[in-house]
């Protein structure tokens, strides 16, 4: 399986004829291991049958079926328009020459209450019948209503296409600015992360106090005009006190919760602006590790395509049947209709899988960075990651994105039971939707297990099940840490990205203000901000996973060192803020295994 099996071991030395990674550290204490094994084995195994199953069945589908019955469409008797036909056993009217006939027409025809469909090559649609989409000739009733449906949204499009096709320069100069902003974006938070982080804290602490200040007084106001009002509609106007006093109450609690959390989380929060400028300092050192995005978007577009090039093979899988009146139908089998679920399935997992090898990838790299202490040895960590991840390793990633991959199939599965039962019984609505609320909570948990799993991994080279064992340990060990960086750092990491997306749009409307032959500004402005906001995504979720994984391999500085007798693998800045925490706590260094506060 690509696999080169060796005994763990977490010493530096290196057996003469195993198979290790090159250390590029000088240090002998380093956690992170160089003789791996092969993880999870079976599971990559399994992930191979079953691709392989897969492509088994799409080309016996391509081999036994004919694309071109679904594109061309096809007769009463199996004959394709447009070509010539092969003869049919038992089919009399088939294997007919239809190479000028590209049509088929389309209509019902009803005796005794059937109405079968009846389906004709023709060249051209006759009186009574529209041509629609394919070649296909639809009753006139019948085409009218699509007809105008297209119709009417198809000026719409003509002038989408014309608005594009005059600024397509413009858009093209704003997704280069999208770009940069992004990187600039990056740059701060490597230089300014403290600055940024408090000023956005801040301002919302101002945004909350301002809108619960401005909620008490319009109550207030309402109050009193209340208070000496008889008129009509009094109780109405009483309950819109009311609401307003609601309002505010929920606006000052959620003020007073939010200071409070600043005020007892300060420490933690100038522990996420060392990592967040940490993560910085990995990515300038590794800067191709911001083309991991476009690889995995490379290779989930394969994936995509091979599967939709798979349901079409299936669709027209089906082996010929002739009826007693000699008409052809196209059955699909039994095991035909059992791949397109395995198909569909496959989407999920191969998806998951590809993105879950980006995530060990980055995971990889910046533990080596970390684990590193003389930084102008690194090396090629992202290389070496990825050939831990391809030798070792891949088990592991199809474990765990085989979870996520099961975790979403019952969630649909549910959804399906849930809009049948909803058809029955209104009453469990309720009951439905806080059931897809925890498998939502909990599909979480697992994409965020799994995703320090890959960190552990990359740490130790144990399995998927240990490494999510250790992960969660360390996690439930420093869960006010864990709780400050994924709550304060994705939401600063989500204004990073309405920032750029915003800056983008009034960027786009200064540029294309002077274009008066536009007929829908916010088109190219629409294009732009969502070209803007995915790039902006790729780059900032590379330097997330970076900062889960400086987040992890900081605890387990902190529980395997003592900064004394052994010196710790952190940054300067880190290991202030350890100092710190531990001389506001009064205590001596914390014994392994604990932690600081």
């Amino acid at each position: 399986m690509g696999c080169c099996c060796s005994t763990t071991s977490r010493v530096s030395s290196v057996k003469p004829n195993s198979r290790s990674f090159p250390d590029p550290s000088d240090a002998l204490d380093s956690p992170v291991v160089k003789d791996r094994h092969c993880t999870d084995v079976f599971f990559l195994i399994i992930f191979a049958v079953y691709v392989i199953f897969l492509v088994v069945g799409v080309i016996l589908a391509a081999i036994q079926g004919d694309p071109r019955r679904l594109f061309y469409g096809h007769d009463n008797y199996g004959n394709v328009c447009g070509i010539k036909n092969e003869k049919i056993n038992g089919a009399n009217k088939s294997g007919m020459d239809y190479t000028g006939m590209r049509f088929l027409k389309m209509g019902q025809k009803c005796s005794d209450g059937n109405c079968p469909m009846e389906k004709e090559c023709v060249k051209a649609c006759a009186e009574g019948y529209e041509e629609s989409t394919l070649y296909r000739c639809l009753p006139a009733t019948v085409a009218k209503t699509t007809s105008s449906i297209f119709q009417s949204t198809q000026p719409f499009f003509e002038e989408v296409g014309a608005d594009i096709s005059i600024c397509w320069q413009e858009i093209i100069v704003l997704c280069v600015i999208s770009i940069g902003l992004s990187l600039l974006l990056l740059l701060l938070f490597r230089f300014c992360a403290a600055i940024i982080i408090w000023a956005v804290l801040l301002c919302v602490t101002a945004v909350s106090i301002g809108v619960t200040i401005y909620l008490w007084y319009k109550w207030n106001e309402k109050k009193q005009a209340v208070n000496g009002y008889e008129g009509p509609n009094k109780d109405l106007k009483e309950r819109q006190v009311t609401y307003w006093l609601v309002a505010a109450i929920v606006s000052t609690i959620f003020t007073v919760i939010y200071l409070l959390v600043i005020i007892f989380m300060r420490n933690k929060i100038k522990l996420v602006a060392a990592l967040f400028k940490e993560a910085g300092k990995s990515i300038s050192a590794m800067p191709l590790i911001l083309l991991q995005p476009i690889e995995t978007f490379i290779a989930i577009a394969v994936i995509c395509f091979f599967l939709l090039m798979g349901f079409i093979c299936l669709q027209t899988s089906g082996k010929p049947l002739v009826d007693s009146k000699g008409g052809v139908t196209f059955p699909i089998e039994t095991f035909f209709q059992v791949m397109r679920w395995l198909l569909l399935f496959g989407f999920i997992w191969l998806t998951q899988f590809a993105m879950a090898c980006q995530n060990f990838v980055v995971a990889g790299a910046v533990v080596n960075w970390f684990f590193t202490r003389d930084k102008h040895r690194l090396g090629s960590p992202i290389w070496r990651s990825l050939n831990m991840l391809v030798c070792y390793h891949l088990g592991s990633v199809a474990f765990g994105s085989l979870i996520i991959a099961i975790m979403k199939a019952i969630r649909a599965l549910f959804r399906l039971l849930q809009k049948h039962m909803n058809n029955q019984n209104q009453r469990c609505d309720i009951f439905w939707k806080f059931f897809q609320c925890c498998l939502a909570c909990f599909e979480s948990y697992l994409k965020f297990l799994s995703k320090n799993a890959y960190i552990m991994i990359a740490i130790s080279g144990d399995s998927f099940c240990a490494s999510a064992r250790k992960a969660f340990g360390s996690l439930t060990s420093n869960i006010l840490k864990i709780a400050a960086v994924d709550c304060i750092g994705d939401f600063i990491l989500f204004i990073g990205k309405m920032g750029v997306t915003i800056s983008i749009a009034l960027i786009a409307l200064e540029i294309l203000k002077g274009k008066q032959e536009l007929n829908y500004i916010w088109i190219p402005v629409a294009i732009s901000c969502v070209f803007a906001f995915l790039c902006c995504h790729c780059f900032l979720s590379v330097y997330e996973m970076a900062i889960d994984t400086l987040l992890l391999c900081f605890c387990e500085d902190c529980q395997m060192n003592d900064g004394i007798t052994r010196p710790y693998f952190m940054s300067k800045s880190l290991m202030t803020f350890v100092e710190n925490s531990r001389r506001n706590a009064r205590i001596a260094p914390m014994p392994k295994g604990k932690d600081i506060d």
